[in-house]
């Protein structure tokens, strides 16, 4: 009879890189939210992006734009049916359970935020100040990619961590081209779920079974280079924007801000989950 070799209990260490990972991830939400909602510059810049990029295809049929809606919708789809293949194939509910323990916090936090904790000042720059801070159909989206990312075989991980990253850009810029968020609601969305997920990483880190290290560092280091290089990239167009030199510029930032994050936060939570070599006590 085989028995399943489970995994050792966490390292401090790594423990450390699981709750310190959360920390910034809800760290950096409330920066972009301090900044986005409360000071004058940010609430521009953000109503700048969100008008320019409902502005960008003003011939955008009305089929077009349900076929915008339903993007949030086919990212949350594909990832349940991945997710269940993978519970059906390692035969085991963890990951399952976790992963929903992540989409309902995760949506839990952004709605209690927007609903509850946050308020927009008005201060004289958007037209209405509901607050719309963060973007529940982006949290909606993102949750579901992070959980297949978690439950994915070691050696699949870097893989779904880029096409996850694609897949949370294009809900995060259907909404922004929609009218339905601003980049800032977009890219606090993607951070609170990012945060919830490296807990939940924890969790399958700790009551998974033993992996293999597996090639594939390389895949995450260019996921993480990509999404550095796209928020350097995104800093012209906001030079731009704030020198009111032409339209357009402010939506670029915010959907190249959107694209960095999500291939950082992908990076982050697929280094995560990197298996360690496991080294039985002399």
């Amino acid at each position: 009879m085989t028995t399943t070799a489970h995994r050792p209990a966490p390292t401090v260490v790594q423990a450390l890189v699981h709750v310190l990972g959360a920390a910034a991830m809800f760290g950096a939400a409330y920066l972009v939210g301090a900044v986005a909602l409360t000071t004058t510059t940010g609430q521009w810049l953000d109503e700048l992006a969100f008008q320019q990029a409902k502005g960008a295809f003003p011939d955008l049929s009305v089929r077009a734009q349900q076929l915008l809606d339903l993007v949030p919708w086919a990212v949350g789809t594909a990832s349940a049916l991945c997710l269940a293949v993978l519970a059906v194939r390692s035969r085991r509910l963890v990951p399952v359970v976790t992963g929903a323990a992540v989409v309902v916090l995760s949506n839990l936090t952004v709605q209690l935020l927007k609903r509850v904790l946050l308020e927009k000042p008005d201060l004289g720059v958007q037209e209405t100040a509901v607050n719309s801070f963060p973007s529940g159909h982006t949290a909606a989206a993102a949750a579901a990619v992070a959980v297949v990312l978690l439950a994915a075989p070691a050696r699949s991980r870097p893989v779904v961590a880029l096409l996850g990253a694609g897949a949370t850009t294009a809900t995060g810029v259907a909404t922004l081209l929609n009218g339905w968020h601003r980049p800032s609601d977009v890219v606090a969305a993607l951070l609170v779920v990012a945060g919830w997920a490296a807990l939940g990483g924890l969790v399958l880190r700790a009551t998974g079974p033993v992996e293999r290290p597996v090639p594939g560092g390389g895949l995450t280091a260019v996921a993480a280079v990509l999404g550095v290089g796209a928020l350097l990239a995104g800093l012209l167009p906001l030079w731009a924007a704030l020198q009111e030199l032409g339209s357009g510029y402010a939506a670029a930032a915010g959907c190249a801000a959107i694209l960095g994050v999500s291939l950082l936060v992908a990076a982050a939570l697929s280094a995560m989950q990197n298996p360690r070599p496991h080294r039985p006590r002399p």
